[in-house]
């Protein structure tokens, strides 16, 4: 067994490793938890030695599944969560503080602060992102200021920052290789859009020493080796991406104006705007590097919602809902005149696209007497399918043309009734992808390009995954009364907190 890829899609929740042979067929799979520490409000964080040997683990658990060596492995291709990030010592290589996540909203102050001072138009227009603490620059600033020392370690060049995929690299390469590239390196708000490098500005902004930042490759291409004794064979890294950035790729979404909607831990909804940055995304939506490799690349439209498996998660852990069950969205829950029955607005990890605002709480409401735990979660699912049609509505309004159908995947699109309840408020179909692994086949597919074995014509020339529809068939009118009721009960979350507006 000669001539493998292996991909890696090291999650919020899981790594997991896909073994394809050079059809890009999968092989074999195998997945190790993460876990994620909840030490206060708004506060996430990962292990970062976790993120490590989850990868390392379920490497190895996909070639024994396989019943294969490395020396069969041709290339590696790692596909990593964005925005959160880690902060290393450069000699020693222990980190100086768990890794923060994408959900921590730790800096929302002084993003707050940063946008009453008028910083938030140049932040965007260098960086194509929101003054937003989802990203990683302020967050950085925070540990800076909080870690003893590490200011004036990272001007010394004795830290090192780095994206999960960066973080990953360095580690599998046994310390040789401090790199990251383009797609993830335009989530951390440091990095200029159009340029594709570093921006001064941005550093001094957030008072982040160039030192402690890692050099910027191409999304495929010889990127590093991994170590003998880490990984137990020496293979080729060539590709390199942010997890949704590599769901796009895979789901086929090469050209302008094909989308995707990932519906995990968050939901993201990618657009694929072309091969320029967009030059004025609609308020809320964020722009960003698709991918870069060869003489070009493609950017891409944004719409990002913190709260989505998180809130199964949550409503388990409420005991509203079992071990293993799922909520349900019945057909009838949009058909009540608006205002009437249980609702629910999960911001538990504050609301991203297009309101982005940090409150971090969920509201419930219209409960009676014989109001059921069910009835609690299906509000809170149709809630976050209003959320999602938010994010739809937001990103596909900076499109020169209407979004068509929209590519799905992750471990929530499995809920039939969410698929059929985004349909029903968005008017636009759904097609779930057949394939289970939509970001690591990206992964994979980007490794092939960057080892030379395959190209994107040759790639385009496989058969395309089919899926299953959901088309919107709901009656004239009920979309727009059920979103009409939505903004009004966002509209009083917002308010109680004294917050409100949508950022640009």
């Amino acid at each position: 067994m000669t001539d493998l890829l292996l991909a890696i899609d090291q999650g919020s929740s899981s790594s997991r490793a896909v073994l394809f042979d050079a059809g890009l067929a999968p092989v074999a799979a195998a997945s190790r938890p993460l876990a994620t520490a909840l030490p206060g409000p708004g506060l996430v964080e990962h292990d970062p030695a976790g993120i490590t040997a989850s990868v390392l683990g379920s490497m190895s658990d996909a070639l024994t599944t396989a019943g294969a060596r490395w020396t069969d492995v041709a290339s590696l291709g790692i596909a990593a969560q964005t925005e959160t990030f880690v902060v290393w010592d450069a000699r020693t290589g222990e980190p100086v503080y768990p890794a923060i996540s994408w959900r921590d909203t730790r800096a929302a102050g002084l993003c707050a602060k940063l946008r009453a001072d008028g910083r938030g138009p140049v932040v965007r227009a260098s960086t194509g992102l929101p003054l937003e603490p989802a990203f990683s620059a302020p967050k950085l600033r925070w540990l800076l200021d909080e870690v003893p020392g590490a200011q004036q370690a990272a001007a010394a060049g004795r830290l090192l920052f780095g994206d999960v995929g960066c973080w990953l690299t360095w580690r599998l390469s046994g310390g040789t290789a401090h790199l990251t590239e383009p797609s993830l390196a335009s989530r951390t708000m440091l990095f200029g859009l159009a340029d594709g490098a570093w921006n001064e500005e941005m550093l001094d902004l957030f008072g982040v020493p160039a030192a402690m930042l890692p050099a910027v490759g191409p999304t495929a291409g010889r990127l590093a080796v991994t170590d003998q004794v880490v990984c137990g064979g020496a293979v080729p890294v060539t590709a390199l991406a942010g997890d949704q950035q590599a769901a796009l790729f895979g789901h086929r979404c090469w050209e302008e104006g094909q989308a995707k909607l990932t519906l995990g831990t968050g939901a993201f909804v990618w657009c694929n705007a072309g091969p320029r940055p967009p030059a004025d995304p609609p308020p809320g939506v964020v722009a960003s590097c698709a991918w870069r490799f060869g003489t070009g690349g493609r950017y891409a439209l944004e719409g990002f919602v913190p709260n989505a498996g998180s809130v199964t998660t949550w409503l388990r852990g409420l005991g509203v809902l079992g071990p293993g069950e799922w909520p349900a969205i019945r057909p009838a829950a949009f058909e009540a005149a608006p205002g009437a029955g249980p609702w629910c607005v999960p911001a538990l990890f504050g609301l991203g696209t297009p309101d982005w605002t940090p409150v971090a709480t969920a509201q419930i409401g219209g409960l009676t007497a014989s109001s059921t735990g069910a009835d609690i979660a299906e509000a809170a699912l149709a809630g976050v399918a209003h959320q999602v049609a938010d994010a739809i509505d937001a990103a596909g309004a900076g499109l020169a043309g209407p979004l068509g159908v929209i590519k799905t995947d992750g471990g929530l699109s499995r809920n039939d009734s969410l698929l059929a309840a985004i349909a029903g408020l968005t008017g636009l179909t759904l097609e779930r992808s057949s394939a289970a692994e939509v970001t690591a086949l990206g992964a994979a597919s980007l490794a092939a390009i960057g080892a030379g074995l395959a190209d994107r014509e040759t790639l385009a020339r496989r058969p395309a995954e089919g899926g299953q529809l959901f088309s919107p068939a709901w009656p004239a009118g009920q979309a727009a009364a059920a979103r009409a009721a939505w903004r009004e009960r966002l509209g009083r979350v917002l308010g109680g907190h004294g917050l409100g507006g949508t950022p640009s």
